[in-house]
């Protein structure tokens, strides 16, 4: 089914629907949306550095590390 055939199907069920159904799709929806926000305001200044150090990353100015390099690494302290 495409995407605007489900919506249109679920346009369909929500104006046939009583509100007890109504308040279910909602909820649903509101909560996948809930997750979708980020969990951190962030103040102007530190966005500001985030974006300078995105910037930085984007570049190759500074050096990034994949999870298994610094797992290795860590791994690598906790055994001295």
């Amino acid at each position: 089914m495409t995407k605007a055939a489900l919506k249109k199907k679920l346009h369909e069920y929500i104006d046939l629907s009583d509100e007890k159904i109504l308040k279910a799709v909602y909820t649903i929806l509101e909560s996948n949306i809930a997750v979708s926000e980020p969990a951190v305001e962030y103040t102007p200044a530190q966005l500001k550095e985030l974006n300078k150090r995105r910037k930085d990353h984007l570049s190759g100015k500074t050096k990034s590390y994949t999870l298994e390099e610094v797992k290795k690494y860590a791994v690598s302290k906790l055994k001295k």
